[in-house]
């Protein structure tokens, strides 16, 4: 088959679980014969030009966007899903036989695509973008909402933007709110969707026909995991190290790490250090904060993906206090594949990969968190049964011969059933 793969984020300058999750479908159905194309929008690029994703023919679309908050929404979006629409076509040779679109900016767009080459579209759903503006789910990038509203978005502006430019971009929630209703109708149009997890799948009921509802986690390539685990990571830490993965920003759960901390007692507890491989605007805050509580740190700056595989293959516990409506966290994919220990919060779509005593554990508050991590280095035998039993059951759900072909079952039925 001749698959595109429109993604808003792509390897090797994508960074995030996203862009990892389309490379690793786009080289699992490579490995199996099929044609794969990868077509990524180019903030800042001038033109089309075609390059190799790490093993991935791919082409960058090149578009530009101002930075002013909104009016960048415009230009990212409505005035760029038809000029990525052309890309999209021009991308294929002879007639495609599907466009998986993975992400919000190039949904619309393989969807006007998909009608100019009457050929079936798929889009997968890794966040909140149908429901939500901000696709975080967060109101004020703190609180969980549900959905956006006029009410909502008036409050939401000020804690996001700061009290002037909040109050400036006031008479933007008319488009915001417009931009969301043309968000969801392309999504509906589409053929079929994939929610990374029953989380997501039951949050898109009402915008897409349950019919059309599809759930398939991302998958893990577990041989080239462990090709990349025989390089030993070059970061040296001594003795036991809780690892925290991901962009320093609230909805990632880093602002709830010295609160964490400030709940942590028992015993004596075992020395151990905090490794934080991430960056973002909280950074500055935590070193100070965790400082202040005597908390060995160390941060590093966003780590290269293997690099970040191989911190968790050395990790004797990885915290994921993600305050969001999780969708389905790679990290937590990739942490359980190498057999780390879990201590996360039971948000969104975690507890589709985590239960509770299993194969991790579960803590929905920052003093729960607490006192679990508190037991977890107090019986370390514990954590690594938890590992063991997370990286046999890994295998068993998330490996590529696993998903694969559910993959090529939903794009054959849908390009037999097309007219």
């Amino acid at each position: 088959m001749q698959i595109i793969i429109p993604s808003d984020v792509f390897p090797p300058s994508g960074k995030g679980g996203a862009a990892w999750s389309s490379h690793a479908l786009a080289l699992a159905l490579q490995a199996r014969g099929h044609r794969i194309k990868a077509v990524v929008p180019d903030r800042g690029g001038r033109g089309i030009s075609a390059y190799d994703a790490l093993g991935v023919p791919a082409l960058r679309v090149g578009y530009s966007a101002p930075r002013l908050p909104i009016i960048q929404n415009y230009f990212r979006h409505e005035k760029f899903w038809k000029p990525l629409a052309n890309a999209i076509v021009a991308a294929t040779v002879g007639q495609p036989d599907v466009i998986h679109a993975q992400h919000v900016q190039v949904a619309p767009a393989a969807v006007l695509a998909g009608r100019r080459l009457n050929v079936p579209v798929v889009v997968t759903v890794r966040d909140h973008w149908p429901w939500d503006y901000f696709a975080t789910g967060l109101h004020g990038d703190r609180i969980p909402h549900p959905v956006a509203s006029w009410a909502s978005l008036a409050t939401d502006l000020p804690a996001r933007l700061g009290p002037l430019r909040g109050v400036l971009a006031l008479p933007a929630i008319p488009y915001m709110l417009a931009h969301l209703r043309r968000r969801a109708a392309f999504l509906a149009q589409a053929d079929a969707v994939i929610a990374c997890s029953t989380y997501i799948a039951r949050r898109l009921r009402g915008i897409v026909p349950p019919e059309r509802i599809h759930v398939l986690p991302h998958m893990v390539d577990h041989d080239a995991l462990a090709a990349t685990l025989a390089t030993p990571s070059h970061v040296q830490v001594e003795g036991p190290m809780l690892l925290f993965v991901g962009k320093l920003e609230a909805n990632k759960g880093a602002g709830l790490l010295p609160a964490i901390f400030r709940e942590l007692r028992g015993g004596p507890l075992p020395t151990y250090t905090l490794l934080v491989a991430g960056d973002g605007g909280l950074r500055g805050w935590l070193a100070q904060e965790l400082g202040r509580l005597g908390v060995a740190v160390q941060f590093l700056d966003w780590a290269g993906h293997d690099e970040v595989l191989r911190l968790m293959a050395r990790a004797d516990l990885l915290l994921f206090p993600s305050s969001w409506g999780e969708p389905l966290s790679r990290v937590l994919l990739e942490a359980t594949s190498v057999g780390t220990p879990i201590l996360a919060m039971p948000t969104g779509g975690t507890p589709d990969i985590i239960c509770d005593g299993l194969n991790g554990a579960l803590a929905a508050t920052p003093q729960h968190f607490a006192q679990r991590l508190a037991d977890l280095l107090t019986h370390p035998e514990e954590a690594r049964r938890l590992g063991a039993t997370a990286r046999d059951l890994a295998r068993q759900r998330y490996a590529v011969p696993l998903l694969v072909p559910q993959y090529e079952e939903l794009y054959a039925h849908l390009h037999k059933e097309r007219p």
